[in-house]
This record gives structure tokens, sequence and C-alpha cells, in this order.
């Protein structure tokens, strides 16, 4: 038994069994007890492991910690800066509300300072603004805003304070914009004053009309009974099909809707393609509309 090695936890030099028997509490062997005999030259202490690990939990966790701390405060942040922007872009939209209103009525008499001293009363009692923004509420600047005769366009430029001061970075610079078209009235298309050019639009439409008799505007609806259907034909000389909003597949019970120049029937009057909500715009404020087919040339 006392001849037999075998390989000690470290991956060093055979160690008899008889050794291990001289161990003291600490791991390593003293150095005034020897082994006897031939086992002799084993007697000498061990080298502890190397010192240089000792402690590299601790900085590692030194070094790691203050990253998550910073990663988890900057995404708590980010929600807070969220905050703060919808706070500013509601208070510049009321803002601009009423400016639409008040320019219109006196028009001249109002303008950048009044509109900053407008925009600061509605702000007034917000905390985050106080808090986050530099300088409070009163480092928000509208010096870019315009006003002209058709619309109040409001800028508001701020930069929001960061929870912890990174590297070169000085705060979080933010601009919002609100437009309002002011409450002038309306006048009828080429009346004197007025050299825009007016037409029509619905809420689904693809197209702007440049007639509010146009047959697309003016539906002409008609009410019919179902078994007449098949006979009937628009203007176009097609057929009436079931309409895939208000039409089910069951059997059509009592008189249907019909118009001059659509092709589908209707169980409701109310359903939306039937229902017609016409708007007078300028011609400039259609958006990606093409000109009717009808009456756009």
């Amino acid at each position: 038994m006392r001849d037999r090695f075998r390989m000690n936890e470290k991956g060093g030099v055979a160690v008899s069994l008889y050794r291990m028997k001289y161990k003291d509490q600490t791991g390593f062997y003293r150095k005034e007890e020897s082994l006897p005999g031939k086992y002799a030259f084993l007697s000498q202490k061990e080298t502890p492991r190397c010192p240089c690990f000792h402690g590299s939990f601790t900085l590692e966790a030194a070094v790691i910690l203050p990253l998550l701390a910073c990663f988890f405060v900057s995404v708590l942040f980010f929600f807070r800066v969220m905050q703060i922007e919808i706070i500013v872009q509601k208070t510049l939209d009321d803002t601009g509300r009423k400016l639409a209103v008040y320019l219109a009525e006196k028009e001249g008499e109002f303008g950048l300072l009044e509109a900053e001293a407008l925009f600061l009363k509605e702000l007034a009692g917000k905390d985050l603004p106080e808090r986050y923004i530099e300088n409070g509420r009163f480092g928000i600047l509208l010096l870019s805003s315009q006003f002209d005769e058709q619309e109040v366009a409001l800028e508001a430029t701020y930069r929001i304070k960061l929870p912890v001061q990174m590297f070169a970075i000085n705060g979080l610079f933010v601009r919002q914009k609100a437009v309002c078209r002011k409450w002038n009235g309306w006048k009828p298309a080429g009346a004197e004053g007025d050299d825009a050019e007016w037409v029509y639009i619905t809420e689904t439409g693809r197209a702007y009309h440049r007639e509010d008799t146009c047959s697309y505007l003016d539906l002409s609806i008609r009410s019919v009974k179902p078994e007449l259907l098949d006979d009937l034909r628009n203007e176009n000389g097609g057929k009436y099909y079931p309409c895939s909003q208000c039409v089910n597949a069951e059997k059509t019970n009592g008189n249907v809707y019909i118009t001059n120049y659509g092709d589908r029937y209707h169980n409701d009057l109310n359903c939306s393609g039937i229902k017609r909500t016409i708007y007078m715009v300028r011609l400039e404020d259609v958006g990606s509309r093409v000109p009717c087919k009808r009456c756009g040339t």
C-alpha cells in the first residue's frame, strides 16, 4: 500500500498514499516532517497555486458590474426621454391650436415672444421637463418657429441631461415640431382674395374631383327589389354584384340599394360603399390622390 502512488489534485508529481497523511490543515507539507526511507525526496514543501489568481473574481466584478449598471440605466432613461417628448409635443400642439385662433383674429399682434410665453404657461406644472431638461422649461427654445398667412409652425429645441456623464456627450439634443392651420374662415372657390384652387375628396377615395356634381360623388341611391337585379344595369352597362361588406351569403330580405354608376348592391343604407363624406380642400392638400377620370381633366 505504501508503494502505490497516485496523481495529486494539482496534476503534479505522483504522491504516495503514505505521504498524504502528513498534510496539515492548510493543505501543504510542513518542513519539519519528512518521509522515511526511499520517500525522503518527497518531503519538501509543495508550491501553492499561482498567487496571481487570488482576487481575480473581485477584479472582474469590479469591471463588469459598473458596465451592467450603465446599460440598465440607459434602457430606463430611454423611456424617460419618451415621456418628456410626449409632454413637450402635447404642449406644442395645444399652443399651436390656440395661436391658430389668436393669430386669425388679431393678425400682427402676436409674435415669437408671445408664442414662447403661451408655451411656457401651458408647460407650467410639468415635473419631468423641469428635472431632466437643461435649465428646466426655460431651456426649451422656439427660435425656429414660423408664422405665415395660413399656418402656425412651432419648432422646439432643447437638450436633455444624461443621468450619467459618459465620455464627451453633453446631453441629448431633441427637436420637435407642430403645425396648425389658422382659423381664418372659409372663402368660396374663386372668391376675391382667394387664389387657391379647391377640389373635393372623400375619406377613402383615391381620387380628387373638381366638381361636386361628379357622378362619383352624387351617387343617386335608389331602392329596388332583389328579384330585379338580374335585369338591371348601371349607366356603364354593367351588372350589380353583392357588396362584400353588407351583403352576407344568406338570401337578401327586403329591398336592396344600388347607384347609377356603381356595380354593387347593398343591404345597409349606411354601408361605407354607398356613404360619401365629402371634403372641400385646396388642390395642394390632396396628397397622393389622382385626378378623377370624369371631372378631373
